[in-house]
């Protein structure tokens, strides 16, 4: 771990502490918040976004509420040069996982890829479950267990529906 990844860590730390991302209501503050929670790290070409992230259950994604809230690390990699994009790096991600997480990097939960857009750049996804202080779980069971789900909860697609896309067009 370099001086200057350490300096990053602490300033990505900070900024994160200074919102949330609900990943649902798209606003300027939002992107603001993306904004000062992202940084390309040249020295090594990595590409972080490190936020505080809120509502995976109490939108509806998820009916497990120990799944509410967390610490979201997403990193990919470039060329420090060229800026393309270059595989990922198993060794270099767990240098930048420790240094966010420390000790409860054994809590996180990894996801590679998912999207087109994310399968392009190679991008993954680390989250560290919290509870409501803040305060990192290992969350009980999976995240669609409703044994933990209150009364009268109901998932994102019992709320809205699914998407008609037949009709969108108009």
């Amino acid at each position: 771990m370099t001086s200057s990844m350490e300096k990053l860590v602490r300033i990505m730390k900070w900024n994160a502490e200074l919102g949330i991302l609900s990943g649902i209501i798209h606003s300027k503050y939002e992107d603001m918040y993306k904004g000062a929670c992202s940084h390309f790290h040249r020295h090594t070409g990595t590409r972080i976004l490190f936020t505080r992230d809120s509502g995976y259950h109490s939108c509806g994604w998820w009916k497990n509420p120990d799944y509410e809230r967390c610490y979201h690390l997403s990193l990919s990699f470039r060329d420090p040069l060229t800026l393309n994009s270059r595989p990922y790096d198993k060794k270099l991600a767990a240098q930048w996982t420790r240094a966010f997480f420390g000790y409860d990097e054994v809590l996180t939960w990894c996801e590679p890829p998912f999207s087109p857009e994310g399968k392009a750049v190679g991008v993954h996804h680390y989250r560290l479950f919290c509870d409501p202080a803040w305060k990192p779980i290992k969350p009980r069971g999976e995240v669609y267990n409703t044994e933990f789900t209150e009364k009268g909860f109901k998932s994102f697609s019992e709320i809205h529906g699914q998407k008609d896309t037949q009709n969108e067009s108009s």
